[in-house]
């Protein structure tokens, strides 16, 4: 019987989904401003036992799903993020409001080597993550002219 290493064998791994940062990170961003998004997730490895045989596994993302829970159409984008100033995933929220929180969902695509053959085999399947970030308020904020 062959050794195979499923979805949901996947999915029981214990991925570090790699953290959700929001930026600026001071509890309230502003209204028609960038509000800045990235995580950590990267490649992972873990050691299994399938059936009595040693098996290593490798767990990637795929893509990430960013919901800034505004009503807003989520995200999808390859790119994991980064802080400013090379941020490259953001969101503009339209409206003052006294909580939002942002979820991310990453999916990873797995792959298996059984008993340090050096054959690697794709799993059939992703397993995926989620994470939520803490709370924040959505600001306006007003400007004004002075003199000296």
């Amino acid at each position: 019987m062959p050794i195979v290493v499923t979805a949901e064998d996947l999915q029981r791994l214990p991925i570090d989904p790699g953290g959700l940062a929001v930026q600026p990170d001071r509890g309230w961003v502003l209204v028609n401003l960038e509000t800045i998004v990235w995580t950590g997730a990267a490649e992972q490895t873990f050691s299994a036992v399938v059936l009595g045989t040693p098996v290593e596994v490798r767990a990637r993302p795929i893509d990430f799903t960013w919901d800034f829970g505004d009503g807003s159409a989520p995200i999808t984008t390859t790119d994991p993020g980064a802080p400013f100033p090379n941020h490259s995933v953001a969101h503009v929220y339209s409206a003052a409001a006294e909580q939002r929180q942002v979820t991310l969902t990453t999916r990873w695509a797995g792959e298996f080597e059984v008993n340090g053959s050096g054959v690697w085999q794709p799993v059939a399947g992703v397993a995926t993550t989620s994470e939520v970030s803490e709370p924040f308020e959505v600001r306006t904020a007003e400007t004004s002219l002075t003199n000296g």
